[in-house]
């Protein structure tokens, strides 16, 4: 009888989770997925925890939880108190990044280094402190879940203004916070590790490409693109990130007794001063994940049952490298078009393709979000992949959608 995996969350991260169980044998099935992934697994249309419950009430299958909003939601704990196995913190772990100001607080206490930050709650505070800032660029960002699109490097008083005249017409935002940040500067990197709470394993380093475009002032988007391997953190810096940064996360897990079996993601900029926290997820990245699976050789049932049960497993060295390119439709972050109809064109060997908002319809794929596919290439360097996932992306035919032009370019 084989295993059966449920992967909870309908983007590209999940199909590239699907597709690693699924690669060694698992029947998998996502709750609640997308039609693009319908060729590969199997769909569960559930809004909550009891409805996969409901679905499986006997077997109480290994359920790996993609995406940030159910694990704020308390998923795993409902999931875990049931009997099944469960590859995610508990709510109140998962505050780190839920709440970006516990998260804050939680650095503070422990004196893991990251940005100085103040928080307010009323709009009217936060223009006093606009008005008073004499050094640019600041960073605003909203401490509640935002999708990725809650953070805005602004770089002048006027931009500041315009952002705030924005989130204040959404009081959902105040309720949570907002911070009010000093910019950093340096480089960014990915670190995600798996852990129990105690101990931790790295993935391979990658890089997420967060602006829609190469301009740097360009709107904050959920990633447009990733890498990995990288490998330009020498031994000094990965030092300082376990010592200064990951130990002290673990300490806090132990001091709160909270439980911990799944991906914690540090969000780094590698600064002259060393590596500062912008950011905790409290799962795997997207786009992230969709490189980092195909070139991680392990057994990924296997490896995340370990995690399930607390056993944090080996992670060997990444097999070559991969580089994703997200293609995105037309009006994406802010107001994309839906309903547009693309064809996906001839396959390419070494590439990859995770759906992340598509679904056939009437014998045509047309998109269902701003994010729509993320494109892998697969090779020995990040060069080699990244032109196959470029030769892979330009065989899609898909009008009024974008790409980003430098996916891995630096790297290449």
């Amino acid at each position: 009888m084989r295993e059966i995996a449920v992967v909870v969350g309908a983007g590209g991260r999940e199909h590239a989770l699907a597709d690693g169980l699924s690669r060694y044998g698992a029947e998998v099935w996502v709750a609640p997925g997308n039609g693009g992934m319908v060729q590969d697994v199997k769909l569960l249309p559930a809004d909550s925890p009891g409805a996969i419950i409901q679905q499986f009430p006997d077997q109480h299958p290994l359920v790996i939880i993609g995406p940030e909003a159910p694990l704020a939601a308390g998923w795993a704990d409902t999931l875990r108190e049931a009997g099944f196995r469960v590859v995610g913190p508990s709510k109140k772990a998962a505050e780190l990044e839920s709440q970006k100001r516990v998260a804050k607080s939680v650095m503070t206490r422990y004196r893991i280094p990251t940005a100085e930050a103040r928080i307010t709650f009323r709009p009217e505070e936060l223009h006093q402190w606009i008005h008073a800032e004499a050094d640019w660029p600041h960073v605003m960002k909203q401490s509640g879940l935002a999708q990725g699109k809650g953070v805005r490097v602004v770089y002048t008083r006027e931009e500041a203004l315009a952002t705030l005249r924005e989130w204040t017409e959404r009081p959902h935002i105040w309720r949570e916070g907002v911070l009010w940040e000093e910019y950093l500067e340096g480089f960014e990197v990915s670190v995600q590790v798996v852990t129990n709470g105690r101990d931790y394993a790295w993935f391979p380093v990658a890089q997420d490409y967060k602006r829609l475009t190469p301009d740097p002032e360009s709107p904050n988007t959920g990633g447009m693109g990733a890498v990995a391997p990288l490998r330009i953190l020498d031994a000094t810096v990965v030092e300082a990130i376990n010592e200064r940064i990951l130990d002290p996360v673990m300490q806090y897990l132990t001091d709160e007794h909270l439980t911990y079996r799944g991906v914690l993601y540090a969000g780094l900029m590698i600064t002259s001063d060393g590596p500062y926290v912008l950011e905790f997820n409290v799962r795997l990245g997207d786009p992230e994940t969709q490189v980092i699976i195909p070139i991680v050789p392990v057994n990924w049932m296997d490896f995340w049952l370990a995690l399930s049960e607390g056993v944090v497993p080996q992670i060997p060295p990444a097999q070559g490298a991969a580089v994703g390119i997200v293609v995105a439709a037309s009006g994406y972050p802010d107001q994309p078009k839906t309903g547009l109809s693309f064809t996906l064109g001839e396959d390419l060997d070494q590439t990859r393709i995770f759906h992340a908002a598509s679904q056939m319809r009437e014998g045509r794929w047309e998109n269902t979000g701003g994010r729509v596919l993320t494109v892998v290439g697969l090779g020995n360097t990040i060069g080699e992949a990244r032109e196959r996932a470029y030769e892979r992306v330009r065989r899609i035919q898909f009008p009024l959608s974008y790409y980003r032009p430098d996916i891995g370019a630096r790297w290449s």
